[in-house]
Formats: structure tokens, C-alpha cells, sequence
């Protein structure tokens, strides 16, 4: 019995002892499956966080550096990889903040297409953007990262409603981008981004401003947003795009103060925006993004000095313009941005041509702003800018050119051409007063070439006189010019006396003085050169 109970024994402590070793394997088996379970967790954790990592580099550091050397090519590659990437995933399963990126993804392939005048793409790629950025909103309310995204969907929603001149419509999604940002500096008054993104708001309101004609009110605007991105780039000295948001602020409220015929405080405002560039185009020298910055200030002195009737100086300046413009162009022909510039460029070094007499001069500089319009109208017609501006400005122009020389027939289809152009939106309540003033001077310049000199004028008081207040120097000018053939000269003379004051002295100003001299006594009798 004893032998059969130590036996027993014996057999039962070797099989717990096989269990202890069954038991303890199993468990080392656990152990390092637990390891490596965390460890794969932790490097796919690695690798979420380094693509997600990568993404945001290519869509800010990497976009930036592309951006200034204008290399739309790449930035279109990147954009298409990265939206492949996300079309393999299910984006039921990414988080809010994967969800974000690839909203920001195709705002960044909305831009591209924008860039090359692509609207209606442009268009597809930011509402689908924005559909996926108001469904983040909707879930999570009350976050800044959610309300930002949202905020730069509709931002380039209305944007290209802006492009194609529907000023309600652009209004609408600016308004909404301006509380969205109210409500980010709401939750976090210090945070400089959401700092910024008013003042980006402010500015676009300011710019529908201007273009209905409230220059007062958009001088206001663009002073705040002037205060605001000084202060920022102060901050962060070497920052171009801060940098860039400063002069851009210069240009917008230099364009208010010519508005208002605040000529020199227009041209200080000018003068200072190209120190701006030109202080950092000491050191980065091939920035695309400046360099446009740099050539549109250019060409709009050069409207400023036509405005002070410093005509030699506008012609440099203009010349400057071009020149930046075409060399810009050639480094990226793709980018419409840079062609709607030259184009318009080479249309202001006509006009300085023009009214210095170098007529052979004009027409070359006429003939290669319409080359580039009509190249840019043959992208997409729906652009209003390309229409009432890229074509009608340099028609215009050429038939001015021809009727100095004696060329009645040309100069007549010239004018009609700029008519056509312009005219679209002549009627509109939103009308821009300088598109709505250019169909006037084609209408004029028609005029003198046919028997309707009456009629037209007195068309031209009905177009302008309404908005009157709204009008720059330039459309004031040509509303006493109007009164004035219409025998209407007492309102002729208040107009006159008033831009002679502020020392308006355009060449068409002086011109139609001296073509009334009684209109000029009067003038030079009541408001005294300055």
C-alpha cells in the first residue's frame, strides 16, 4: 500500500510538474506575444505618426518651397499622391484629424486647378472639401481645429464665386469665414493664427468694398488689416508669408486712398509695399510669390503717377512691371496668375507709351497684353477679370492709339471690342465702378466717331451718375467730361474744382480742360494748385 501511494505520488507530482512546464511555456508564449503585440502596436503607432507626420510636412513646408518657385507641376503631383493614398483607406475608420488632412488635401488640388484657371475643378475639389469639413463641425462643435478646417472651405467656396463676379454670393461665404474666425480668436485670444484669420476676413469684406465702390469703408478694413499683419511679422521677423500679408495690406489700402483720391498718401502706401519685397528679394531672389507681389505693385504706382500726371515715371514703372511679369511667366507658363499679371502689366506700360507719344511703342506693349488675355479667356470664359479687364483694357487702349493716328476705322472696331468686354456687367447691381467706368470710356471713345455724341453722353451720366460717390478720380473725371458736352456745366465745374483740389492731374483731366477753357478758369480760379 505504502509502494502504491508513493507511487502514486510520484506519478501525480510528475504530471503537475508537466503541467508546471506545459503551464509555463504557455505563459512565456503569452509574455512575448503580449511583447510583440505592443511592440507592433507601438511601431504601427510609429508609422501612423510619421505618414501623418509627412502629410502635414508636404502640405506646409513642402508646399511653401514649391509655391516660391512657382513649381505648380510638383505641388499637382503631391496633392494627386496623397488623395490617392487616401482614396485606398476607409475613411470611416480615420480620426477627425486624418479626416482634416485630406480636407486639406483637396483644398490644396482646388488651388492648383484655381491657379491654372481650372474654376469649375477648383470649384469640385473645395465643396467636397467643405462637405467633409461641416461634417467634423458637426460632430465636434466646439473644437478650433474643426471650426479652422471649415473656415478654409468656404473661404475658396466663395472665392471662385468672387473670380466669376457674383459679389452676393462671395459676400455670403466671406461673411461666414469672418464669424468662424470671430469665434476661433473667441476661444483663444492669444493664439496669433487665429489672430490672422480675422484679419484675412476683414480684408476680403474690405475687397468686396471697394469693388461695389465703399472705398471709405475699405480703407478702414485694409488699416486693420495693415495693424494686424505688421504686428505678426514684427513678431516673426524672416517670415515671407508674413511678410507678404503686410504688403499685401499696403496694396489694398493703397488702392482705397487712389479711390479717394488720396494721392499721395495712395502713393507712400505703394512705395512702401516694394521696399517691403525688394528687402527681401535682397536675399531670396528667385521667390515666385513675391516677385507677382512686386509686379503688380509696380504697374498700380505707375497708376498713381498717370493720377499726378507724372508720366515719365509712370512709364518706368510700369516698365518694371513688365518686365518681372514676363520673366515670371516664362518660369512657370502654366500659372495663370502670373499671365492675368503680365497681362495686365503690358496694358499699363501701353497707356504710360500712349500719353508720352511713343505710339509704335504702345501698340507692341497693347498688342502683347491681348495675346495674353486671349490666351487666358480661351482657358475659361467664365472668369469675369479676364473679360471686363485682361481684354477690355488693352482694346481700349488700342483704340485710342489708333484715333491719335488718324486710323478712324480700326479705332472704331477697337472701341466696339472693348464695349463687348465690358459691358456684361456694366448693368449689374455689384458692378465694379472701374469695369462699369471703362465701358463708359469705350462708350466715349465710340462717341467722338459717330453721330450719337449726345445720346452717349447723356448714357454715360445715367451709368455713373447714381454712383458717383463710388467712383474714383479717374471715373469722376470722366462724369464732368460727360456733364460738360451736355451743356450740364455748373455740375462739370464742382467735379473739376473738386479733383483739381486733391491734385488730380490725369492727362485726360487736363486735356479736357484745356479743351473748355472756360471749365478750366473756373477750376483754376476756385481750387488753386496745391
Amino acid at each position: 500500500d505504502n509502494r502504491r501511494r508513493a507511487e502514486r505520488r510520484r506519478l501525480v507530482t510528475a504530471g503537475l510538474a508537466s503541467l508546471s512546464v506545459v503551464l509555463g511555456g504557455l505563459s512565456v508564449f503569452a509574455f512575448n506575444q503580449r511583447d510583440a503585440a505592443i511592440a507592433s502596436k507601438k511601431d504601427a503607432e510609429f508609422q501612423r505618426d510619421e505618414a501623418q507626420s509627412l502629410v502635414e510636412f508636404m502640405l506646409t513646408d513642402l508646399r511653401s518651397r514649391l509655391d516660391a518657385v512657382g513649381r505648380l507641376d510638383i505641388l499637382d503631383a503631391v496633392g494627386k499622391r496623397l488623395n490617392e493614398s487616401y482614396a485606398k483607406q476607409d475613411l470611416a475608420k480615420l480620426d477627425a484629424d486624418a479626416l482634416g488632412r485630406r480636407a486639406r488635401v483637396q483644398l490644396l488640388l482646388g488651388e492648383v486647378e484655381n491657379t491654372r484657371g481650372n474654376l469649375d475643378a477648383a470649384l469640385a475639389q473645395y465643396k467636397e472639401a467643405a462637405a467633409t469639413t461641416e461634417e467634423l463641425l458637426n460632430r465636434n462643435p466646439g473644437k478650433s481645429q474643426q471650426i479652422y478646417d471649415h473656415a478654409q472651405s468656404v473661404f475658396w467656396v466663395g472665392y471662385i464665386a468672387w473670380q466669376r463676379g457674383d459679389a452676393a454670393e462671395a459676400k455670403k461665404y466671406f461673411t461666414q469665414y469672418k464669424d468662424y474666425a470671430d469665434q476661433l480668436v473667441a476661444m483663444e485670444p492669444e493664439n496669433e493664427d487665429w489672430q490672422m484669420e480675422v484679419g484675412y476676413a476683414v480684408n476680403n469684406l474690405g475687397i468686396l468694398a471697394m469693388q461695389q465702390g465703399e472705398a471709405a469703408e475699405a480703407e478702414k478694413a485694409f488699416k486693420y488689416y495693415l495693424d494686424v499683419t505688421t504686428r505678426l511679422s514684427d513678431a516673426h521677423p524672416g517670415d515671407s508669408e508674413k511678410l507678404t500679408d503686410v504688403g499685401q495690406a499696403y496694396a489694398w489700402l493703397a488702392d482705397s486712398l487712389h479711390r479717394q483720391a488720396k494721392l499721395e498718401e495712395a502713393r507712400t502706401a505703394r512705395v512702401n509695399e516694394i521696399g517691403l519685397y525688394e528687402s527681401w528679394l535682397d536675399s531670396h531672389f528667385n521667390d515666385f510669390v513675391i516677385l507677382g507681389s512686386l509686379s503688380v505693385a509696380h504697374y498700380r504706382l505707375a497708376q498713381i503717377y498717370f493720377a499726378s500726371g507724372n508720366l515719365e515715371e509712370a512709364q518706368q514703372q510700369a516698365s518694371i512691371s513688365s518686365r518681372i511679369a514676363l520673366d515670371r511667366q516664362r518660369g512657370d507658363p502654366t500659372n495663370v496668375e502670373a499671365a492675368d499679371r503680365a497681362s495686365f502689366a503690358f496694358a499699363v506700360l501701353g497707356e504710360a507709351e500712349y500719353y508720352l507719344g511713343r505710339f509704335e511703342d504702345a501698340r507692341k506693349s497693347i498688342a502683347n497684353s491681348i495675346e495674353i488675355a486671349e490666351r487666358l479667356a480661351e482657358i475659361d470664359g467664365n472668369v469675369a477679370q479676364w473679360q471686363d479687364t485682361n481684354l477690355a483694357q488693352p482694346w481700349l487702349l488700342r483704340g485710342r492709339i489708333d484715333l491719335a493716328q488718324g486710323e478712324i476705322g480700326t479705332s472704331l472696331t477697337a472701341f466696339q471690342q472693348a464695349i463687348q468686354y465690358s459691358e456684361k456687367k456694366r448693368d449689374s447691381g455689384d458692378a465694379d465702378p472701374i469695369v462699369l467706368r471703362r465701358f463708359c470710356l469705350a462708350l466715349a471713345g465710340r462717341a467722338r466717331l459717330t453721330d450719337d455724341l449726345f445720346a452717349t453722353w447723356s448714357r454715360i451720366i445715367s451709368l455713373l451718375a447714381d454712383s458717383d460717390l463710388k467712383q474714383g478720380p479717374e471715373g469722376l473725371a470722366l462724369l464732368a467730361e460727360a456733364y460738360q458736352r451736355t451743356g450740364k456745366t455748373a455740375k462739370a465745374t464742382t467735379i473739376a474744382v473738386h479733383l483739381y483740389a486733391a491734385g488730380f492731374r490725369h492727362p485726360d483731366f487736363l486735356a479736357l480742360l484745356d479743351e473748355f477753357p472756360a471749365l478750366k478758369a473756373a477750376t483754376i480760379s476756385a481750387a488753386p494748385a496745391q
